[in-house]
């Protein structure tokens, strides 16, 4: 057999499997070698819900209520505080929740909406127990890490007229990265138009898969407002000694910490003492 003819296949199978490679890659869709997946994207994706999981998530869609947010509210005068109400525009969860989404516990609910100024959701509702995290500053427009130093306001000279801006927020990285989606992302757009074309079952489903990676109830006040045991190591975060003493031994999440009745109060006196 002459050489052409010993070519002849090889040259077919070469060009067989290079139209292949072109079909497949026609096929996929480009991906952003910038944009990585965060591990909640990971955990979001591989989520299985079982029965107790969809009944849940069908419950809450059912009585969901659609909240009507006033412009430019603020509380005048006694709070001195500046009217904005956005707090974090670029976190995957204001798709779908409110800018201060803690509603149902009349007791804790101001605190919580309060920290949402500097905390992420997911420091709080993203725990998985087989990973430790690295707590940090993140900026949600670099969606990086930042220095912390200044960021802490607490003390008893400061301005409430001057609030902190929302961005950044302490959240969770692993291996130096955020783990976290981010609003802009493909990930965070592509839940978007999945949840705008699906029917009530569909749903049910994917509300139950993006929550099931989450805990709903964070952790208690003395999570991070304790001297001895904190989720939170507040001076690798730009705290002070003072600061962080401060915030260990703050009145408030020692009161809640206390009393569990409604009906149980404290008074401006002892949150001054």
């Amino acid at each position: 057999m002459s050489l052409r003819g010993l070519l002849k296949p090889l040259l077919i199978c070469v060009w067989f499997s290079g139209c292949v490679s072109n079909l497949i890659l026609a096929q996929t869709p480009p991906v952003n070698p910038v944009e990585k997946i965060s591990l909640y994207q990971q955990r979001a994706e591989q989520a299985v819900p079982d029965q107790e999981a969809l009944a849940h998530s069908e419950k809450m869609l059912r009585e969901h209520k659609n909240i009507k947010i006033l412009d430019k509210f603020a509380v005048p005068n006694f709070h001195k505080q500046s009217g904005e109400l956005e707090t974090a525009p670029n976190t995957f969860c204001r798709n779908c929740h409110s800018p201060l989404p803690h509603r149902s516990q009349l007791r804790t609910r101001g605190f919580n909406n309060m920290h949402v100024r500097f905390i992420a959701c997911e420091t709080c509702h993203f725990r998985p127990k087989d990973v430790e995290f690295d707590y940090q500053w993140l900026d949600y427009d670099k969606q990086q890490s930042v220095n912390g130093q200044g960021l802490f306001r607490i003390g008893q000279e400061i301005d409430n007229a001057k609030q902190r801006p929302a961005n950044p927020k302490i959240a969770p990285f692993k291996d130096g990265l955020p783990v976290i989606a981010f609003k802009d992302q493909s990930f965070s757009k592509e839940i978007a138009d999945q949840w705008d074309k699906a029917d009530t079952s569909a749903k049910v489903l994917l509300r139950a898969k993006l929550h099931l990676p989450l805990e709903k109830k964070g952790p208690e006040c003395q999570g991070c407002h304790d001297e001895q045991k904190s989720l939170l190591n507040l001076q690798a975060l730009g705290a002070t000694a003072e600061q962080s003493q401060a915030m260990a031994k703050h009145i408030i999440p020692q009161f809640i910490r206390r009393y569990k009745k409604d009906d149980e109060h404290i008074t401006i006196r002892e949150m001054l003492r």
